[in-house]
């Protein structure tokens, strides 16, 4: 009886009781520890190794100051010497028509030869172009998104109209624009004769103030135009003018030349 009674009253062996009470000294506790340990060692990794970054960034910095400020500096000098060669190029330019005119004075058809040059060099765009005509400014919607931002194709569209429109010269930002002059797009930027151009755009068109508007408003260009700015709200603004001045393409550039006449 006293074995029954002490299965009833321990019906477990009190070796397993005894393993069931140490099992979380000997296994809770420890792993916790060791969590609580690798966390620390995390911890402090990750704060040495932003510490480290921090110093060298630190000690990066003025180096890096220093490149931006000189990279601003020979930016600064090649725009100064580049406005001094259009500067040498324009007066240069002016030399030779003096002396082209000059030398066409003293032949005997060189009335006739200094007005088909005349022409020549206005079509060309060497020459600057004084006159009335038409005065456009286009620019992106006002909260411009992904739609309500002016294109290459829609700038394009704009100076093809003016051209069917008969505009003589044609600006855009103060770039003469000729047959050599590309309009294209650079990522976010439109670019006219590889110059980076930002909003708003100024198109100058030199031409008859009388028929140019309505030309322009019925040409496939100006339709295209007023649809952007009826559905996608760019904005545009037409203005007659008496004088504009459309400037000589700085680019141009003679690319081979004959001697006329007889031999």
């Amino acid at each position: 009886m006293s074995l029954l009674n002490n299965l009833m009253a321990h019906p477990i062996d009190e070796g397993y009781a005894v393993a069931a009470r140490t099992r979380p000294q000997q296994d809770g506790k420890p792993v916790r520890s060791r969590h609580r340990v690798m966390l620390a060692v995390a911890a402090v990794v990750l704060g040495f190794l932003i510490a480290v970054a921090a110093s060298q960034n630190y000690r990066s910095a003025p180096e890096a100051e220093k490149q931006r400020k000189e990279l601003i500096a020979r930016i600064n000098q090649a725009d100064t010497r580049l406005s001094g060669l259009r500067t040498d190029q324009t007066r240069l330019a002016d030399e030779v028509r003096r002396l082209q005119a000059g030398g066409l004075t003293n032949a005997d058809n060189g009335v006739a030869l200094q007005q088909k040059l005349d022409d020549l060099e206005l079509q060309t765009g060497a020459i600057a172009v004084t006159g009335p005509g038409l005065k456009v400014v286009v620019n992106d919607a006002k909260d411009a998104d992904k739609e309500g931002r002016l294109l290459d194709v829609d700038l394009q569209q704009l100076v093809n109209g003016l051209w069917t429109a008969g505009a003589e010269a044609i600006a855009v930002n103060g770039h003469r624009l000729t047959s050599m002059t590309a309009i294209r797009g650079a990522g976010s930027a439109i670019t006219v004769d590889y110059s980076s151009l930002t909003p708003p755009y100024t198109v100058l068109a030199i031409g008859d103030t009388g028929t140019l508007p309505a030309r322009f408003a019925q040409s496939s260009g100006g339709q295209w135009v007023q649809y952007l700015v009826s559905n996608f709200d760019v904005r545009m603004t037409i203005t007659t003018e008496d004088s504009l001045l459309v400037p000589a393409d700085a680019t141009i550039a003679l690319r081979y030349a004959k001697v006329g006449g007889s031999k």
